[in-house]
């Protein structure tokens, strides 16, 4: 954990737990091996802060904000270890065309796989198609059920699988829109801030993306298709259709899977 960051309702700062003596790190070990057995989490783990960041545009309108929750830094220790047993798991459930959040993957790789599918489609002129789609507030709006099923369907064990449902269900974060702070409950995204979001936003994108019809659509390289790249959120559908209706099918059932 980075220090100097700000800190959950508890105050607790990731300073204060780079330095506690070895007695507090073995209880703390205690209580992280009686959540994960018991699949229970305190209460103070299922409350965060919000805070508005302002990022563009008229500083009027509410969407030009972007909300953060202030989590537990106990809380992110905890998931954090939960995130260091099954990362494997997941790792192996992602296929090539995610390049978001991997180690050994980077934009760069995709970034040169389109411009030789462009060098070569000039140079032989055939037909490239390329559609580019960014899922509008994607992190905030997945579905935790969707998180849910997607690990399941990735074999991550149950026991993960049900301590999660526990830190995600009826998770509340206070807001203060003028003096009084207000409790809102928390029914959809992940929450950002949080190392394991990144992977189990993946997870579920994962799972939306085996469900769509890929069979035989894309521009065939190396004797198979490449129908899509992602990175994260963001997707770049190919198709050899001058048109591009193929690309317009997948789009459709891309948002009506993920609605």
């Amino acid at each position: 954990m980075k220090n100097c960051t700000a800190p959950g309702p508890d105050r607790i700062k990731p300073e204060h737990l780079k330095s506690i003596p070895p007695v507090i790190i073995k209880t703390l070990a205690r209580l992280f091996t009686r959540c994960l057995s018991e699949c229970k989490v305190p209460t103070s783990w299922k409350t965060s802060k919000a805070v508005l960041l302002y990022k563009k545009g008229d500083p009027d309108d509410i969407g030009n904000y972007r909300p953060i929750c202030l989590l537990s830094v106990i809380y992110k220790l905890f998931t954090r270890v939960i995130l260091n047993r099954i990362v494997r798991i997941l790792e192996e459930g992602q296929p090539c065309e995610q390049a978001g959040f991997r180690r050994g993957f980077s934009t760069i790789d995709h970034i040169h796989t389109l411009t030789r599918l462009t060098e070569v489609s000039r140079e032989y002129k055939m037909p490239l198609c390329l559609t580019f789609i960014d899922l509008k507030k994607a992190f905030d709006t997945v579905e935790a059920e969707a998180v849910i099923e997607a690990l399941g369907n990735q074999g991550v064990p149950t026991q993960y699988i049900r301590m999660l449902r526990e830190l995600y269900d009826s998770f509340t974060t206070g807001i203060s829109p003028f003096y009084k702070e207000v409790i809102v409950n928390v029914e959809r995204g992940v929450r950002q801030g949080d190392t394991i979001s990144l992977k189990l936003f993946s997870a579920a994108l994962e799972n939306i993306m085996r469900h769509l019809e890929w069979e035989d659509l894309g521009v065939k390289v190396d004797g198979r298709f490449l129908h899509h790249l992602r990175f994260a959120d963001d997707i770049v559908l190919t198709t050899e259709h001058r048109a591009g209706g193929t690309n317009a099918g997948c789009c459709a059932m891309l948002v009506e899977s993920s609605a």
